[in-house]
């Protein structure tokens, strides 16, 4: 019976034991991930990282089939040379050949208009003294004038050929290029969509897709973490609150933790709640409790998400 009573004071002084409390926060290292997803679905031709990879801003990620992009930008450029085509073909006016025929009419009508002069002359004579009649010289008159008639439409068809198009042609065909080019921009900016590049230096945490498979327009393909998306989430106590502000530095520790580490408040919340799971100890829980969020200072620091930490005011 005293053995017994020895066993149950050891029992009850154990259960009243626990760790030894702490000054400073509770807390662990969160982060907030980039989901790399493409923005239209397709079936994945390539996968250039692995889990684990240390990426740069603008990294080649992965990419996915282009065929249908490819061409719709290749029938973009065509349209877009065309529509320049037709608009320089407006600006320049007529092909060197059509003005050839239409200065070799006018030197035609020309050439029978030197005829035409010295016919109606000689055909005047001729009535007077009473050879030709009247209806000859009227032939005569009408021949010529039918020369100045077409010498004078050849003149004006050859400085209309080489003249551009009416203004409003023009204007229409250089909106059509203007139309052409974003067309072309648009087709060039779907198939750059298709490959995925990363936004912003940091590791790949996961990969969820593989060479391959089809994934649809928004889903995640990979999971990427830049360094500056680290953050700390801690926990005050409701009286300790007013001890903290935005911008004030914070002594963290960890295990396996440099010494020396410290982090800058960003946020705290502004509504309480109860102490999470996940910070176990016998003297924060069933308190209320308000969520600070901390910066650490030095990213390279190989912080891991999920990891517990302790925090206490700098000096």
């Amino acid at each position: 019976m005293p053995r017994l009573m020895v066993l149950l004071a050891a029992l009850l002084l154990l259960a009243g034991c626990d760790r030894p409390s702490s000054s400073g926060l509770l807390g662990y290292v969160e982060a907030d991930y980039i989901y790399a997803a493409p923005v239209s679905g397709g079936r994945i031709t390539e996968v250039a990282v692995q889990r684990g990879d240390s990426v740069a801003a603008g990294a080649r990620l992965f990419a996915l089939d282009a065929s249908d992009e490819t061409a719709k930008r290749d029938q973009a450029k065509a349209a877009l040379d065309q529509a320049k085509s037709n608009l320089a073909d407006l600006m320049t006016g007529e092909r060197t050949e059509e003005l050839a025929i239409i200065q070799a009419q006018l030197d035609a009508a020309k050439a029978s208009m030197t005829l035409s002069v010295p016919r109606v002359e000689r055909r005047r004579k001729m009535v007077t003294s009473k050879i030709v009649g009247e209806e000859e010289v009227d032939e005569a008159e009408s021949a010529l004038l039918a020369d100045r008639g077409h010498i004078a439409e050849y003149t004006a068809r050859l400085a209309a050929a080489k003249l551009p198009a009416r203004a409003d042609q023009i204007a229409a065909a250089a909106h059509a290029v203007t139309e052409a080019e974003a067309a072309l921009a648009a087709a060039q900016w779907s198939l750059d969509q298709r490959t995925v590049v990363a936004s912003a230096d940091g590791r790949i945490e996961d990969v969820f897709f593989r060479a391959g498979e089809e994934v649809s327009a928004g889903a995640a393909v990979l999971q990427l973490l830049p360094p500056p998306n680290l953050k700390l989430r801690l926990y005050v106590p409701e009286p300790q609150l007013g001890a903290y502000k935005i911008g004030q530095k914070l002594d963290i520790a960890c295990d396996g933790c440099a010494a020396g580490q410290t982090a800058t408040v960003s946020f705290i919340a502004t509504s309480a709640e109860f102490t999470p799971p996940v910070i176990y100890s016998r003297e924060s829980r069933a308190k209320l409790v308000y969520l600070i969020e901390a910066r650490p200072d030095d990213t390279a620091q190989p912080w891991h998400p999920g990891q517990p930490i302790e925090a206490s005011p700098a000096p």
